[in-house]
This record gives C-alpha cells, sequence and structure tokens, in this order.
C-alpha cells in the first residue's frame, strides 16, 4: 500500500466550535447536522486505518477567535498523548494591526508549522466566509502575512478563482512564505464555465514557486 500523508484534517469537540452549537445556516459543503457532535482523535485513526496514512496535518477548525491559542494547545496535547497529528495550522486574525503578539503565544508549541485565515468569498452568500472579495490584498492582511516569514510559518491560502489574482499578489511580495491552496481551489461545480475559471486560477498561482496546491476537499 502507497504511503501518504494526511495534508488537512480536523478532530473536534463539539463545545469548542461555535458553528457547531448554533442554528445550522446554509455552507458551501451542504447540510452538516451528522457532524454536530464531538469526533475525537481515536474516531479519526480508526476511520483512516488501512488507508496508507501514516501522518497527518490538523488544520484549524474555526473555534471562537479569542481561543485561537486555546485550539492549539489542545491539538499540541492530543499529540502529546497519541502521537497524532504531526503538525498544526492554527489561526491568526491577520486584519489585526499586528499579528506579532498572536503568533508570539503560538510559537510555544512545537508542532504549529502554519496559520490559516480563510479569506475565500463569492458571490453566492452560502459559499462565502471573507468580509470581501479583496480582503486577500487589504492592507492589514498583507503587512501581517509578510510577518510570517520571520517565523518560519506558511500560510493557508483559502480562494475561489475569482480572487486568483489578487491571491498572486499576496504570494508574490512574500517570496521567503511558502503559501499553500487549500482544498486545490475550491472548485464549486463540474459546468464548464465555472472548471475553466478554477483552471485559469491555478494556472495563475502555479507561476509563483512558493505556492503550492493541497489535494483536499475535492467533494
Amino acid at each position: 500500500m502507497q504511503k501518504a500523508i494526511d495534508a488537512h484534517f480536523h478532530i473536534w469537540r463539539q463545545k469548542d466550535q461555535p458553528w457547531l452549537v448554533g442554528p445550522m445556516v446554509p455552507r458551501i459543503f451542504g447540510p452538516y447536522e451528522p457532524i454536530r457532535r464531538d469526533y475525537p482523535i481515536e474516531e479519526f485513526l480508526e476511520d483512516q486505518r488501512d488507508s496508507g496514512v501514516e501522518k497527518a496535518v490538523y488544520v484549524q477548525t474555526n473555534w471562537a477567535k479569542e481561543d485561537f491559542e486555546k485550539e492549539v494547545a489542545f491539538l499540541q496535547k492530543t499529540s502529546d498523548e497519541t502521537g497524532w497529528p504531526h503538525a498544526i495550522v492554527g489561526y491568526t486574525d491577520m486584519t489585526v494591526e499586528d499579528i506579532r503578539p498572536q503568533i508570539d503565544r503560538l510559537m510555544k508549541y512545537k508542532l504549529l508549522r502554519g496559520v490559516r485565515m480563510q479569506l475565500h468569498w463569492h458571490e453566492t452568500p452560502a459559499f462565502r466566509f471573507a468580509a470581501s472579495a479583496d480582503q486577500v490584498i487589504d492592507p492589514k492582511v498583507r503587512a501581517n502575512v509578510a510577518r510570517l516569514k520571520d517565523y518560519g510559518l506558511s500560510f493557508d491560502l483559502q480562494l475561489f478563482p475569482a480572487q486568483m489574482k489578487d491571491g498572486l499578489t499576496l504570494v508574490g511580495e512574500n517570496p521567503e512564505t511558502n503559501f499553500i491552496l487549500t482544498h486545490a481551489g475550491m472548485l464549486t461545480g463540474m459546468e464548464p464555465e465555472t472548471t475553466e475559471a478554477w483552471k485559469a486560477g491555478l494556472r495563475t498561482l502555479a507561476a509563483a514557486p512558493n505556492f503550492y496546491a493541497k489535494l483536499s476537499g475535492l467533494g
């Protein structure tokens, strides 16, 4: 069996997830009643048993913003106890004046490798997450992303194809930072117009040597 690294997985306690506790709302991934419960590391390990996955990277799951450190601490403790995960991508609010106080709090956790703030915006309300389509090039976001190189952290870039030109601006002005495109560019359907825009967006970002596309979320 071919060995693999799961580059994007989640576990959670429902009580820590405001979006899993509050009322259900339209989301890009559709109805989510089945996941409104705890999903512990033990269940994840059982689910991927015999899959060939030998290591895994945890990616933040939208805890309350003020609990960004608690999330990373929970995953570090989980790894200390079970050996999984092997790396952590935490959350930081890239819209603040200076992200460094947040990152300084996270750097004490040895498995931290990068951060993600979801910047995807779509004309379909159920698909959008960011405050605006161009938040990816907001001056505060750009300034804070530029600070990641001082910590050796990557940035998980979550965009839709229409935002990828702006994404290339962000990637291009930070050559010392690795950018990982979350969910391979968020393909939302198989209509020719949608797939062609997606392919064009990927070609745009592929021009940057510090850009990587993550094969995840291809549902």
